[in-house]
């Protein structure tokens, strides 16, 4: 039991803390030092022989007090030196003015309790029990070097320091440290807990998105517990899609940085299995009988630890993700979101110490990642609601004005009075209003909210390329092999709006009559493939996005996107002969 009060987290540190705990304790220990010395005054307890001696050491043990106030107040931080010689001090002033007090019920005993106090507020329970030890050791050489030396202290000693006394006030001293030291301890160990749930909630509440916010929790979780990587599996109940969040520590730079994947059904059972309890820790140890074995510790969502738990780690999570140790926890969002969260290697406390600590910090922060889920799905909800709106409206309105303005155009160009100048003037005017109806309608394209899967991609692109081609009056033709591409909903409408901005641009800028859009699959990356035959980029050959960047050359809203799937951009142009563009992503590509 021990063991766990003596593996401790290591304090949070607040700037000030360390001097203002020094500042307490000097504020205490002068008023006990003045209070003690006009306490016995009053109504002397010892010996008059003794009673000089017990004043002159009071009075100095007073001015020491209040000169160590003087310089905690001027001071703005104190050494760990000058801190450990304050507390020697404290143990050894006890034992000295012990000599005329051997009573347990003595005022000058309230001294050694003070030192066990002071050595539990500011440290903890190992500290505690060794000022405990320490001021026993003292007592009893004391005792031996006074009972050896002069026959006359000899005989006071025998009889005021008898070996019962000695015994009596060693148990106390313990008994009095052992509790301190277990409150001392438990009070740091709250106040840890408190000061990290709130400077990570304040964290992740200052982030923007849900990214962020997760990266800077994971962050703080793993400088916490000392580990180099945690690993967040999710399962949307209701769609039924797995998602794993990656955050890892970089070697050079000591930086956290956060990815995530879409996981395959093959790669599910890796993560989200079921869990021996709510919270767990699994210490992988290897004997030569008895191979590889697991020593756990297992907690209930009511925090009691469950005994004879009969279980170990999936050895896929052991290939996934090689571990000599392992904390984790199952996670729930309302009916919408369920999961486990794991630290690889955690270095910081014991078992019976960071499991409980993990199972609060993850129950008060998850509530706080789930609101900003929520709000960022409102603020998208909100906002795709907004874009839809006022597309309806361009579309009920500008752009009704525009086709009847056009048709009106039409209409006095066909007049037998308009010839010469004045026909091609309504011509260019008829063009121009068809061009402006186009650009308005691509834009309503790319307001409108896309909600896409693997089974709508393919649909959506022929859609879209069939309906440029009736607009645009170009020849257009969507090419695909496939049946249905399992990409994830993000990634599905990257991969549209790429197409969208990529039709939009031909129609703009191209001059082509031919544009073929192909989707397929390649040595394990999806290939999608826009080819027209029109006038090309103004340089000749194939450049690669690296390339493209190099130069400042290539499309730059569809670069931004391809490298938001993960993806990779090549251009071939030759100029008067067309331009194609492809671009291949991974199949297992972010989330």
């Amino acid at each position: 039991m021990l063991q766990k009060f003596r593996a401790r987290f290591g304090a949070v540190v607040i700037l000030g803390e360390t001097q203002r705990i020094e500042r307490i304790l000097a504020t205490a220990r002068a008023f006990l030092a003045i209070s003690s010395l006009v306490a016995i005054g009053l109504n002397p307890t010892e010996a008059v022989t003794f009673s000089r001696r017990a004043y002159g050491l009071l009075l100095i043990y007073a001015i020491h007090s209040l000169l160590i106030l003087v310089l905690v107040q001027i001071r703005k931080e104190s050494s760990a030196g000058f801190r450990l010689g304050v507390h020697a001090v404290d143990v050894i002033w006890p034992a000295l003015i012990s000599l005329y007090s051997a009573d347990p019920s003595s005022p000058f005993f309230a001294f050694s309790i003070f030192a066990l106090l002071a050595a539990a507020y500011r440290w903890g329970f190992t500290e505690t029990m060794a000022t405990a030890a320490g001021a026993i050791v003292l007592y009893f050489s004391q005792a031996i070097f006074l009972a050896s030396s002069r026959p006359a202290i000899r005989a006071f000693v025998e009889g005021e320091f008898g070996a019962n006394r000695f015994i009596l006030r060693g148990l106390f001293l313990l008994i009095t440290g052992y509790l301190l030291g277990y409150l001392g301890e438990e009070q740091k160990r709250l106040r840890t807990e408190s000061a990290a749930i709130t400077r990570i909630i304040s964290r992740a509440q200052s982030e923007v998105g849900l990214r962020a916010s997760l990266r800077v929790v994971l962050e703080e979780i793993l400088n916490l517990f000392q580990s180099t990587r945690a690993v967040l599996a999710l399962e949307e109940v209701k769609s039924g899609r797995a998602y794993l969040w990656i955050a890892a520590r970089e070697e050079r730079s000591r930086e956290v940085a956060i990815s995530n994947v879409e996981l395959d059904p093959d790669r599910r059972a890796i993560y989200l299995f079921e869990p021996p309890g709510e919270t767990w820790h699994a210490a992988r140890q290897t004997s030569l009988r008895r191979g590889h074995r697991y020593e756990l510790y297992v907690v209930s969502e009511k925090g009691t630890r469950l005994s004879d738990v009969s279980w170990i780690p999936p050895e896929s999570l052991q290939a996934a993700e090689p571990f000599g140790s392992i904390l984790a926890m199952s996670l729930s969002a309302g009916n919408e979101w369920a999961g486990q969260l794991f630290l690889i290697d955690p270095q910081a406390g014991t078992p019976e110490m960071a499991v409980p600590f993990f199972q609060t910090i993850v129950r008060q922060v998850g509530p706080v990642l789930y609101g900003v889920f929520l709000m960022r799905r409102l603020r998208t909800r909100v906002g795709a609601v907004e874009r839809a709106r006022v597309a309806r409206e361009l579309h009920d309105g500008v752009i009704q004005s525009l086709i009847g303005l056009e048709m009106q155009v039409d209409v006095l160009r066909r007049q037998p009075t308009m010839t010469g100048k004045l026909a091609e003037g309504m011509t260019r005017i008829q063009q121009l209003l068809r061009k402006e109806i186009l650009n308005l309608r691509e834009v309503m394209q790319q307001m409108k909210p896309l909600d896409l899967g693997p089974r709508k991609l393919l649909d959506f692109l022929a859609i879209t390329v069939d309906k440029f081609g009736r607009d645009a009056g170009i020849s257009a033709r969507f090419i695909s092999p496939l049946d249905e591409v399992a990409v994830s909903p993000r990634v599905a409408t990257e991969v549209a709006r790429i197409v969208q901005e990529a039709l939009a641009n031909v129609r703009k800028h191209s001059e082509a009559q031919k544009v073929m859009v192909r989707f397929d699959s390649q040595n394990g990356f999806w290939r999608l493939v826009i080819d027209d035959d029109g006038r090309g980029f103004d340089f000749t050959g194939r450049l690669t996005q690296a390339e493209l960047d190099a130069a400042r050359k290539g499309p730059l809203v569809i670069k931004e996107r391809v490298r938001s799937i993960g993806g990779e951009l090549s251009v071939e142009s030759g100029p008067g002969k067309g331009a194609r563009l492809e671009i291949t992503f991974p199949q297992r590509t972010h989330g």
